[in-house]
């Protein structure tokens, strides 16, 4: 997909995103990661009950890497393998945790609202570092949390997920308030990442070096 389409696909996702309130209360979150090798991609999805603390289901796909890494455009690299795998989950009462943007994004949906949008699924982002926008330093303790803004508008969110450690950008992808989206990425996270997505990524990787020989 050439660049003005693919930028001009997602300013019609960004008219379909919807920052609502939950039309339930999430006992599931499911984290989805793509680990990348030279020409293949394993995508893991991770459901983590949020009552128990655990995994509760899992699954793996691999295929081959759908494009090359483009700055803005990361759905294109992404979503062919993590759409097919979040559309097999066997469980309700879900909400999606994509390794990436939602809202805070240039053209107003990354990642997640892309996944969220053609799923109608509720969907949050969540990355190391802005792709745009500012805002000002949450508090050091766990928790904490600042509006991240991008031309006037709130997209999205710093949120300390760990006591002194670097805040995560947490945006709404799609069908949940941003209030919403960072309590449940709180809820799930004990180290940076949350669970499910630290999970998904440790799986994704485990199953992408298992495809190619390794251990």
């Amino acid at each position: 997909m050439a660049r003005g389409e693919a930028e001009a696909f997602l300013r019609s996702v960004a008219q379909r995103v919807r920052e609502v309130p939950l039309p339930f209360v999430p006992s599931l979150l499911v984290g989805a990661d793509v680990a990348y090798g030279e020409r293949q991609a394993v995508a893991a999805v991770v459901v983590w009950d949020l009552r128990e603390g655990k995994v509760v289901w899992e699954e793996t796909r691999e295929g081959p890497v759908a494009a090359e890494y483009r700055p803005g455009l990361f759905f294109l690299r992404e979503a062919p393998l993590v759409l097919p795998l979040l559309s097999r989950v066997p469980l309700d009462g879900w909400v999606a945790l994509l390794h990436g943007h939602g809202m805070a994004h240039p053209l107003g949906a990354g990642l997640a609202s892309v996944v969220g949008v053609l799923l109608g699924r509720p969907t949050v982002g969540c990355a190391g570092s802005l792709l745009c926008g500012r805002g000002g330093e949450p508090g050091e303790e766990k928790g904490s949390w600042s509006p991240v803004w991008w031309q006037g508008k709130r997209v999205g969110a710093f949120l300390r997920t760990r006591a002194g450690v670097k805040p995560l950008v947490v945006s709404v992808g799609h069908g949940l308030t941003l209030e919403e989206a960072v309590g449940l990425v709180h809820a799930a996270s004990v180290y940076r990442f949350p669970e499910p997505l630290r999970l998904a990524d440790a799986l994704a990787r485990k199953s992408l070096r298992a495809a190619a020989g390794g251990v």
